[in-house]
Parts: C-alpha cells; sequence; structure tokens
C-alpha cells in the first residue's frame, strides 16, 4: 500500500511540472512576458551646514510691555513697574551645525538684533521709550524630520544680551530725556517652527520663539548725571528712580531665507513585478 502512495505522489508531480511546461511554451509561442513596474524613489540626507536668516515681529511680555493698555507710561517707567515698549521688530543669523550623521540634532550659533519703541501707538502724556538689544546665543535644537523637505523643530538656548535705550520721561516731577546705559544681562530662548526645503540648496522657515533676555544680572544702582540711568531691572531699599524687578522679555513671530550646505540626493529604483 506504502508503494502505491508513492507512485500516487510522482504521478501528481510529473502532472504538475507538465502543466507549467506546457504554459511556458504558450507564453513564449504567443510572445507573452512578465512585465515590470519600477518606482522611482529620491531620498536626500540631512544638510551638513545651515545658514538661516530671519525677520520678525515682536511683542514685549511682563516688564516690557506698558501695564496701561500698552501705552508708555511716564510715572510707572519713573517708579520701575515697567519698560512700557510692547511692540518691536528683530533679525536673526543663525550657523546650524548637526552633531551626527542623522542630522536631528544641531548646534546653533546665533547673532540676534532687536529694537522696541513705544511710539508705535499714541502716549497719552507724551513720553516714549526705546531700546536696542544686541544679542549672541548658543544652543541646541532638535530636527525632528531632518532629512523630509518638511523640518519641524524645537530649540533652545543659552542668551548673552547688550541692552540700551532711551526715554523722554514727563510727570509733575521731571520732564526730561534720559539715556539707558548698556547692560550685559543673561538670559534663556524657546523657539519651535518648520523649515521647507525649496531645492537642494534654498528653503524658507517659520517660528515663534520666546526670550528671556535678563535672567540673570540683575541690578540697579543710582546714576551721577541726572540725564542717564542704568537699566535698573533689580528692586532695591530705599528704592532709587526707574529701578524695580523687571523682566525683559518678548515673544517673537518670525520667518525668513534658509541656506542649506551639503545635502546629497540618493536615487532608488524598486521593481514591483506584475502579470
Amino acid at each position: 500500500m506504502r508503494a502505491i502512495k508513492y507512485l500516487i505522489v510522482l504521478l501528481l508531480l510529473f502532472s504538475v511540472q507538465s502543466v507549467i511546461s506546457q504554459k511556458s511554451d504558450e507564453a513564449e509561442s504567443t510572445g507573452a512576458s512578465i512585465k515590470t513596474k519600477s518606482v522611482r524613489m529620491i531620498i536626500r540626507t540631512a544638510p551638513k551646514f545651515t545658514l538661516q536668516i530671519s525677520g520678525g515681529y515682536n511683542h514685549g511680555i511682563y516688564e516690557l510691555s506698558g501695564n496701561d493698555n500698552g501705552d508708555f507710561n511716564s510715572m510707572q517707567f519713573y517708579n520701575g513697574e515697567n519698560y512700557g515698549v510692547r511692540h518691536g521688530l528683530g533679525g536673526i543669523i543663525t550657523a546650524k551645525i548637526p552633531l551626527h550623521e542623522k542630522g536631528n540634532i544641531r548646534f546653533n550659533v546665533s547673532g540676534m538684533y532687536n529694537k522696541f519703541n513705544s511710539k508705535i501707538i499714541e502716549n497719552k502724556d507724551g513720553g516714549f521709550a526705546n531700546f536696542n538689544v544686541f544679542s549672541g546665543v548658543l544652543g541646541l535644537e532638535n530636527n525632528f524630520t531632518p532629512s523630509y523637505r518638511f523640518k519641524t523643530l524645537i530649540g533652545a538656548g543659552l542668551v548673552a544680551s547688550v541692552i540700551s535705550g532711551n526715554a523722554h520721561v514727563v510727570n509733575e516731577k521731571i520732564d526730561r530725556n534720559v539715556d539707558i546705559k548698556p547692560a550685559f544681562r543673561l538670559g534663556i530662548t524657546f523657539y519651535s517652527g518648520f523649515e521647507y526645503l525649496l531645492n537642494d540648496n534654498m528653503g524658507f522657515n517659520l517660528g515663534y520663539q520666546f526670550t528671556q533676555a535678563n535672567l540673570w544680572l540683575k541690578s540697579a544702582k543710582s546714576s551721577n548725571d541726572e540725564k542717564s540711568v542704568y537699566l535698573n531691572d533689580s528692586r532695591v531699599t530705599p528704592r532709587i528712580p526707574y529701578s524695580g524687578w523687571k523682566q525683559f522679555a518678548w515673544g517673537s513671530f518670525y520667518g525668513g531665507l534658509n541656506i542649506y550646505f551639503g545635502i546629497i540626493k540618493k536615487d532608488y529604483v524598486i521593481k514591483n513585478f506584475i502579470k
């Protein structure tokens, strides 16, 4: 019985082989063939270096902004309650250097300039204030999609700033222009946004950034010259004019141009077999 089973299995194998051979002969005689469809994929590497140039609109936060609905108030400024400048413009140049081959973690070096001016809104008492902020930033950034056209990212950095300005103060005690002496401060910045790759060399960026420029090194002291004052962002006892615990913080909506270096484009062909 076992021999009969083996014989049946062999006959089935020969039958299948005969059918396959017959189909192959039919394909050859009719000119039929197996077709393939190729799919081309382009994969880019992360850039080896990125230069980003951006500009944006700034809005004062906390004591940088005036408490009187955004207007400059001379008495509040004189008493050290706020700086009274809600609006401003700024620019930033950033060099982005990836720390490994994948390219998602980048070391950033930036130079920033931001200007704040209370004259954008009409002031009720005729006073005003202007501030200039020159900053250098060292930070880290996480680029979630480094090899894609659309690159989402978040980052943070340590900020070193020189803050100066001038103001015109009008109240029942004084009516004078004062210069705000340059002050060195340390702070932090956080941002989130995206980049979009237009080609292998150019792209654009959009995002939002928060900066607290005087988190450390706050101080307050009197000036020997009544027409010049210090930044006076700390509260001291006894109180002196223009002094108070004030945060020099702002938010920025920014956008600009990206220049990419070292992107390598790789072509991959994937073949799909079809009948």
